[in-house]
């Protein structure tokens, strides 16, 4: 039977088919984040697995392009600099590219999960 599991950082709740156990850790399919879980009673929670925050986006990020099969840009460095500004300065790793730091907006932020990249060809 498949266990519902909630990302804390996109707030999507997925599905896992295997058993899990305490402190495995996952990849969340829908924004690449890497979650430990953190309990498995009465139902299974997890949490963002401790990484420095330069490794945390960089992992985040590599993971979201493998599992939409995506490639990065030559801005790619810049875009990582630009989330790891944003993330010192507001305390999450929101786009780089948007001005409002709202939920939405943490990456891979909902326009990007939501298919903009395969409609348009690149990120916002």
């Amino acid at each position: 039977m498949a266990s519902k599991i909630y990302c804390p950082v996109c707030r999507i709740t997925f599905s896992h088919k295997e058993p899990l156990s305490a402190d495995e850790i996952l990849i969340c399919p829908v924004c690449g984040a890497k979650l430990q879980v953190a309990a498995l009673d009465p139902e299974i929670q997890v949490e963002k697995f401790p990484q420095p925050p330069d490794e945390e986006i960089n992992d985040r990020i590599e993971e979201f392009a493998r599992l939409r099969g995506y490639v990065f840009s030559e801005d790619r460095e810049l875009i990582v600099e630009g989330l790891l500004q944003k993330k010192e300065t507001y305390g999450d790793f929101y786009c780089p590219c948007r001005f409002d730091n709202i939920p939405e907006n943490i990456c891979p932020c909902l326009e990007t999960r939501m298919g903009q990249v395969k409609k348009v060809g690149h990120c916002f």
